[in-house]
C-alpha cells in the first residue's frame, strides 16, 4: 500500500512539470549547481501589433521590474541547487547583447526560444560565477486560436495578438538546458477580444476583434491572486514563475527515491 501511495505521488508531481529538458537530469544537476537568475527582459524587436506600442513596452517594463528575485526566492525553496542567485542589469541592455535572433514559431504562432549571443552568456556566467542563466523573455505573437464569448455560445478561430512569456537555461558554453516555449509558454497579456457582444446587438454573424486598451492591461498585470500566500505577486507573474519552478526543479523527484 505505501509503495503504491509513493508511486502516485510521483506520477502526480512528474504531471505537474512543465518545460522540456534537452539533456537529461541527471545531466542537469552536474551541469548545474549554481544558477544565475537575469530580470526579466522584453524583445522589443518581436511582432508587438498594437496601436500604443510604446506605451505597451513601457508598461511592461514596470510592471517586470525586479520580479525576478521573487522567482529566485521560489527556486531557493525547492532546495535543488546549491544556490540560484538574482543577477542585476538593464533588462533593455540584456535583451540587446543575449538575444540574436528568435526561433521561428509553431503553426499556431506561438514562441519556440531564441538564439542567444554565446560569447556574451559566456561572459555573463563568468563574471557572476554560476554554471548556467535562466533567461525569461517576454515577446509580441500572433497566436491562432479559438475563442468564445461570454455565454460560451459563439466562437471565433482567427489570430489575435498576445504577449507570450518564455524561458530558457542556458549554460556557460552556450548549450541550451531546458526550455518553457511553445504550448508550455505563458500567455502574459491579451492584447486583443472578440467583440461578440457587437456583433449580437448589431444582429451580424460578423465579428470584429479589438484591441484591448492600456488601462485594461495595466489592470491585469497587476491582478493579484486570492491566495493569501501568494498576494505578493500578481496573477501572471505567479503562474509563469509556477511553470518555472515546476520544470526547474529535478531534485524533487529525486528525493523521494
Amino acid at each position: 500500500m505505501k509503495r503504491w501511495l509513493l508511486y502516485s505521488l510521483l506520477l502526480l508531481l512528474a504531471g505537474c512539470s512543465w518545460g522540456k529538458f534537452q539533456v537529461s537530469k541527471q545531466d542537469y544537476q552536474e551541469k548545474v549547481q549554481v544558477l544565475g537568475v537575469l530580470p526579466l527582459v522584453i524583445d522589443t524587436a518581436a511582432h508587438f501589433e498594437y496601436p500604443q506600442k510604446e506605451p505597451l513596452l513601457d508598461l511592461l517594463s514596470r510592471s517586470s521590474a525586479g520580479k525576478h528575485e521573487l522567482l529566485v526566492e521560489r527556486l531557493r525553496d525547492k532546495k535543488g541547487y546549491f544556490d540560484v542567485r538574482p543577477l542585476s542589469g538593464s533588462p533593455d541592455l540584456l535583451a540587446l547583447s543575449l538575444l540574436t535572433g528568435a526561433n521561428s514559431p509553431d503553426k499556431n504562432g506561438r514562441p519556440l526560444g531564441y538564439q542567444f549571443n554565446q560569447q556574451s552568456i559566456a561572459e555573463l556566467a563568468q563574471r557572476n560565477v554560476v554554471d548556467a542563466l535562466l533567461v525569461v523573455v517576454f515577446s509580441g505573437a500572433q497566436i491562432t486560436e479559438t475563442r468564445r464569448s461570454r455565454t460560451k455560445f459563439e466562437s471565433l478561430t482567427t489570430r489575435y495578438n498576445d504577449v507570450m512569456a518564455t524561458a530558457t537555461v542556458i549554460d556557460r558554453n552556450g548549450q541550451v538546458l531546458w526550455e518553457l516555449v511553445g504550448g508550455d509558454a505563458v500567455r502574459a497579456v491579451l492584447l486583443q477580444y472578440a467583440d461578440f457582444d457587437e456583433a449580437y446587438y448589431n444582429r451580424t454573424d460578423q465579428v470584429h476583434v479589438k484591441n484591448i486598451g492600456l488601462a485594461g492591461i495595466e489592470k491585469t498585470l497587476d491582478e493579484r491572486s486570492e491566495e493569501k500566500k501568494k498576494a505578493r505577486l500578481p496573477r501572471m507573474y505567479d503562474q509563469l514563475f509556477d511553470r518555472i519552478v515546476s520544470g526547474l526543479s529535478p531534485g524533487l523527484l529525486d528525493s523521494l527515491k
